[in-house]
C-alpha cells in the first residue's frame, strides 16, 4: 500500500484531474494521466465537481446579493417621485419589484407529478400540496419582510435628509 499523500501533493493532482474533467478526459484516461488508480480518478473527480458546484452556488448568491442591492437602491432613488404622483417614476418602482420578485423566484410555478411512484395515495398527493404551499408562504413572509425592511430603511434615509413626504 502506499503512503498517504501530502496535503500539496493530492491538491496538485486534483489540479491536474481537473484540468482533463474540463478537456473531457474518461475517469480511465484521468487515471492513466495522472497515474492512480481509477478509484483515486473517480474520488478526485467527484471531490472537484463538488467544489464546482459550491463555487456556483456562492456566486450565485453573491450575483443575487448584489442585484437585490442595485433594485433597491433604484427604488430608493425613485420613491419618492412616485409617492408624489410621477408616473414614470412609479412604473420604474413596480418594474423593479418586479425583478425582485424575479430574482427571488417568487414567480416560478409550483410543479407536481402526480405519476410519482412515491406518491401512493390520493392522500400522500394532498401532503405533497400542503408541504408546497407551506412553502410559498413561507416565500411570501420573507419576500414580505425583506421588502417591509427596505422601505423602513427608504424612510429612515429620507428621514435623516430631511426627505419625510
Amino acid at each position: 500500500m502506499a503512503a498517504p499523500l501530502k496535503p500539496a501533493e493530492r491538491e496538485d493532482r486534483r489540479r491536474k484531474v481537473a484540468f482533463l474533467l474540463v478537456a473531457g478526459a474518461t475517469t480511465n484516461q484521468i487515471a492513466e494521466n495522472v497515474g492512480c488508480s481509477r478509484i483515486t480518478a473517480l474520488a478526485d473527480s467527484k471531490f472537484i465537481r463538488a467544489e464546482w458546484a459550491r463555487s456556483r452556488l456562492e456566486a450565485y448568491d453573491r450575483y443575487t446579493a448584489e442585484q437585490l442591492v442595485i433594485l433597491a437602491e433604484l427604488q430608493r432613488a425613485n420613491w419618492q417621485a412616485a409617492m408624489s404622483g410621477d408616473t414614470r417614476a412609479s412604473t420604474i418602482v413596480l418594474r423593479v419589484c418586479d425583478q425582485r420578485a424575479k430574482l427571488l423566484g417568487l414567480y416560478s410555478p409550483l410543479k407536481f407529478d402526480v405519476r410519482d411512484e412515491q406518491l401512493q395515495s390520493r392522500g400522500d398527493f394532498m401532503i405533497e400540496v400542503n408541504e408546497a404551499l407551506e412553502r410559498m408562504h413561507a416565500a411570501t413572509q420573507r419576500q414580505m419582510a425583506a421588502e417591509a425592511e427596505t422601505f423602513l430603511a427608504i424612510e429612515h434615509a429620507q428621514g435623516l435628509n430631511g426627505n419625510e413626504p
